[in-house]
């Protein structure tokens, strides 16, 4: 029921999405959050509340551009259920605006299947990351992701691979004159460095996030079925399913190591994760499996609104 409403998609289903996305970002940042701001503190909540909507718009031409899914809402669906169900994803400021940083640079790597324009797009890729990475430094690894991209997408020529490091350089020398001309000062850049906490991995934490968990739990099954069943049947797309897989894991490898972010790090999962559910949703024999799936993520984010609401996790 649920998926055949969203099996094509319609006008109807971007208001219902938009809606959704501004109410749990009030409600997490503005009821939760207890909010309590001057006019300064409203226009910056608007300006976060724009990068979320800028990341949904993204994702959606990703998918669209590059013909990941067929004229069907999927992505943008399971994109609003994982935002919802782990609301707090969306309390940290740096981290809206690292993944906002990130979902460009997706939109370039995964448009270098077309083979054209290549050397632009891994220099705008690699800019977006270093960029995403000077607000979440743990955003750096998807450097990773871009030359196994380049391996994927055969463009990984010795020309091609020294592109990357041009970007890393430009976006370094910006920094440099930014901080000089304002400041006055050098910009130490080894505060951008990555830092581990294995405080983050203590198994109490893990335990309470448990609609994190449930998510886990939701992509991995994703993922396992698609690797089983999915590739065969988006042989075209390969390439670019494999990306996303590998930018899953790197999403939820930043969640899990960055050492401040109570796991709202997953925000970097969730656009790859929803391309991924939407394509086993468009492609799965067994519809019964997906409504399920669809059911228990319905189910889980009103509990945690509930939950939420009456116990607020920071």
């Amino acid at each position: 029921m649920i998926t055949s409403f969203f099996k094509t998609s319609k006008p109807i289903h971007y208001i219902i999405f938009i809606v959704v996305l501004i109410l749990v970002f009030v409600y997490q940042r503005i009821i939760v959050g207890d909010f309590e701001g001057n006019f300064i503190k409203s226009i910056e909540e608007v300006g976060y509340l724009l990068a979320l909507m800028a990341s949904f718009f993204i994702l959606i031409f990703i998918v669209a551009k590059n013909n990941l899914t067929h004229n069907n809402s999927y992505a943008e669906l399971y994109f609003c259920l994982f935002i919802a169900l782990i609301p707090y994803s969306l309390e940290t400021n740096s981290i809206l605006i690292s993944n906002l940083f990130i979902l460009l640079a997706l939109r370039r790597i995964v448009s270098l299947k077309t083979k054209t324009n290549i050397k632009k797009k891994l220099l705008d890729a690699s800019m977006w990351i270093c960029l995403a990475a000077v607000f979440e430094p743990w955003s750096i690894l998807f450097l990773g992701l871009l030359f196994l991209a380049m391996a994927v997408y055969s463009v990984s020529q010795i020309k091609n691979l020294v592109i990357p490091f041009c970007g890393i350089l430009i976006v370094g020398i910006l920094m440099a004159c930014h901080r000089l001309l304002t400041d006055n000062v050098f910009p130490n850049f080894f505060k951008y460095i990555p830092e581990i906490s294995f405080d983050t991995l203590s198994i109490n934490d893990l335990t309470i996030q448990k609609s994190t968990l449930l998510f886990f739990a939701i992509i991995l099954f994703s993922v396992v079925i698609f690797l089983v069943n999915g590739l065969q049947k988006n042989r075209l797309n390969r390439p670019s399913f494999t990306v996303l897989i590998f930018a899953v894991f790197i999403g939820v490898s930043i969640a899990l190591l960055s050492p401040i972010h109570n796991l709202g790090g997953c925000l970097f999962a969730i656009g790859p994760a929803a391309i991924i559910l939407a394509n086993f949703s468009e492609i799965t024999k067994f519809r019964w499996l997906s409504e399920l799936i669809i059911g228990l993520l319905f189910i889980a984010v009103v509990l945690q609104m509930t939950l939420n609401s009456s116990f607020p996790i920071h």
